[in-house]
Parts: C-alpha cells; structure tokens; sequence
C-alpha cells in the first residue's frame, strides 16, 4: 500500500509543529536545561523547512526546494550544537549556521546542478549533524545519566536513514522534484524519520528531568557557599568508603577545622568577608589535599576532611601544610587585615590490623584534639592517638612549628604539637 504523501506531509509537519511548541513551552517554564528549548527551536525550524520544502517540490520550484532543505539542515545543526551544551562542551549559537551555509555554498555553487545532486548533500549533511549529536551525547559515557543512551541510539537511527536517502536517490531515477516527493520509498523513510522524532522529543523530556534531579540531588549535597561537600554528602561518602576491603586494614586519617574567633570576624568585618574567608579556607585546604580525600563543611566555621591510605605521619604535615597556608593566605581578605588562623585535630589509623578504630572513634578522638587545640592557644594542629593511645610517629615530632602571627583581633600562633591520649 503506497502512503498517500500529502497526508504523510500533513501530519508530519503537524506533529512535529505541536512538539516542538511543547518543548519550547516547557523551557520557557523551566529554563534550568536549555537543551528542551533547543530541540523545541530545531523542530519548529524542521517543520518550517518541511513545508517550504513540500510546496516547493509540488511547483517543482528548485530554488524554494534548496531554501527548505536548508531550514532543516539547520534544524539538526541545532541539535547537534544542543547536544555539545548539554554535556558542558564549549559551543556558540553561531555554529548552527554552519551546516545550512555549507549547504546553500555547495547547492548554488555551480558544480551541484541537479535537483537529485541537491537531496544528496542534504542528506549527507543531516546525517553528519545527526551522528555528531550522538558522538557528543556518547562522549559523556559516567558524566550524564542513562537516560542520553536511548538518544544516542535514535540519534544513529536517524542518521542511517538519511544514509539510506542518499543510496535510493542514487538508485532510483527521476526528473522532477515532484515525481521524488510523491514516491513511495521517500514517504516510507519520512514515516520512519517521524516516529524517532516523536521518539527523541519525548527522549529529550526525558533527559532534562533526569538532569533537573540529579542537579537537585547535587545542591542537596554541596555547600553552597564554598562549593564543599556538606555533612550529608560526607556521611554518605564514608558509608560508601567502609565497604571497600582496603579500608577495614588500611591507614585512615581524620582531620577536624575550626577557624579561629570566626565570630569575631564577622563582627568586625561583617558577613560578607567571614563568606570570603570560609571560601578562602575551603579553596586552601583542597589546594593541600590528594584527589582521593573527601573535604567537607560541617556547618558554621567548621570543616572535617578524611584522608583514606595517609598514616599519622602524613596526616599530622597535611593539617600543618593547611594551617600554614590558610594563615598566609588569610592574612589579607579583600583589602582587609583579618588575620583569621584555622586550629586542626588530628587522629589516624594505622595499617595494622589489630589496630580496629572505626571512623566514628576517629571522629571523636580528632574532635578531642581539635578542643585541645582551642584550648592551648589556637592556630595550631594537635595530634591524638588511636584508642587513647599517643604513639608519636617520627615524622610528627620534627613537624616545624610556624612562626606566630599576630591578628588585629586576637593573638594566635603556636604551630603544631602532639597530644597523649586527647
């Protein structure tokens, strides 16, 4: 049964008209995904094309075809473009152009005279947009969720087609634009050609959602003001972290932060700088710290950090590297002389297997030293042994002690020391 192509033509342009209105709506309620919006624009300018196009071949007008079959290049040349921001590439509104551009050049160029030479580089056009899409969509392999997959897949499918355009336009003669727009193999790969853009609107609704989630799951997480994990996401990542078999015999360190007189620092110098100085500390501890240690504000002037793998030894020249650092670097806050110095608990783990401390013994005893630390003259790293104990490894012992620093609010300065049984 052959279609009938005016009717396929209605209810092409019709549907892809009304998705593409919906698209562009939703993104005009929720703007957090632009690429909603995108791929509404680029199936409006797809049903736009798709009727200059149509009413073209039927007047058999080949400049009106050439100008249709532009507009729709440039359809999919806005997919591909929306593709590359959705996965957080580099890409301009600009180079959507690109594709329709090199059609009109190669179309009115002078070497591509016929009307079937015309439909060949669209469709080769149309499918490098469509396969490159899906090269960008792929490429994001862990950083997007799993819902980009079924657009990879359709995305290929849609480009196969416009392969399978070319070899029928190749292989199947005919003199006028007419006579190939009501064949049966060109309405057949049109009906084909809908359902995976039925498919992919619903796909990209898809997409958006899962990315609205997981970008809410993401704030739910992170500190706001630092950029920092929160106390949720710690405790989440060290649930995560006691499954693993290298944990239970490995070294393990905790550090504990607290800036000091932060209170007074807002008080003299006002909110705005106390939120510069906490982003200073949070950018100065990750500075310090390997990739593989979790960092996170626990609330107020208040930071933790766990450090998988790193013994006393290492842990107790981390915080001091940290106190050291935090001190220069917050000597001077926008302008101002604020002096804030940061006090550090140590407690560690060591690999052997006797030794059995869980993280939350090693949360109190970093805790216990950081409280010492408070106490004893501030701006200075203490550093407590696992079960009450107070081996000092021999690298903590020729931890230097920095010189003191003088703040315009209180003095501070006393370096690091170790503490027996904090």
């Amino acid at each position: 049964m052959q279609l009938d192509m005016i009717t396929m033509s209605t209810v092409d342009i019709t549907v892809t008209t009304v998705l593409g209105l919906v698209l562009v709506f939703t993104w005009t309620r929720e703007r957090a995904v632009r690429l909603v919006g995108w791929w509404g624009l680029a199936m409006l300018f797809q049903a736009g094309g798709a009727v200059i196009a149509a009413s073209a071949a039927l007047l058999d007008d080949a400049l009106l075809v050439a100008a249709g079959l532009a507009v729709m290049v440039l359809a999919d040349s806005l997919k591909s473009t929306a593709s590359r921001e959705f996965i957080n590439r580099p890409t301009f509104a600009a180079w959507a152009l690109l594709g329709p551009l090199a059609f009109l050049l190669v179309a009115f160029s002078g070497y591509v005279g016929s009307l079937r030479e015309q439909f060949v580089v669209f469709c080769a056009l149309t499918a490098l947009c469509n396969f490159g899409a899906g090269f960008e969509l792929a490429r994001a392999n862990g950083k997007q969720l799993i819902s980009h997959w079924p657009a990879v897949v359709l995305l290929g499918a849609t480009g196969i087609a416009c392969v399978s355009l070319i070899s029928l336009a190749i292989s199947v003669p005919y003199e006028q634009a007419r006579e190939a727009y009501i064949s049966g193999w060109f309405s057949g790969i049109s009906l084909v050609t809908l359902v995976i853009r039925i498919a992919l609107a619903f796909v990209v609704l898809a997409m958006a959602k899962q990315r609205q989630e997981m970008e809410q799951r993401v704030n739910a997480l992170t500190d706001t003001l630092t950029g920092l994990p929160n106390r949720r996401a710690l405790y989440d990542s060290i649930d995560a972290l006691e499954q693993n078999r290298d944990f239970k015999t490995g070294p393990i360190s905790v550090l504990f932060f607290d800036l000091d007189h932060f209170k007074d620092v807002n008080d003299s110098f006002g909110h705005e700088t106390g939120d510069s100085v906490l982003k200073l500390f949070a950018t100065t501890a990750e500075s310090q710290l390997k990739d593989h240690c979790l960092i996170a504000r626990m609330g107020g002037e208040e930071f933790t950090a766990v450090l998988p793998g790193v013994d006393g030894a290492d842990a107790a020249e981390t915080a001091e590297a940290i106190r050291e650092a935090f001190a220069k670097s917050a000597a001077d806050v926008d302008g101002l002389n604020v002096g804030t110095t940061v006090s550090v608990g140590v407690a560690s783990r060591s690999c052997d297997t006797r030794d059995s401390s869980d993280l939350g013994a090693l949360f109190r005893q970093a805790d216990a030293a950081l409280y010492v630390a408070k106490r004893t003259g501030r701006n200075r790293v203490e550093f407590a042994g696992p079960n009450g104990v107070a081996p000092v490894p021999a690298t903590v012992a020729t931890v230097r002690t920095a010189p003191r620093h003088q703040s315009p609010i209180h003095p501070a300065g006393h370096g690091s020391r170790v503490v027996a049984n904090a």
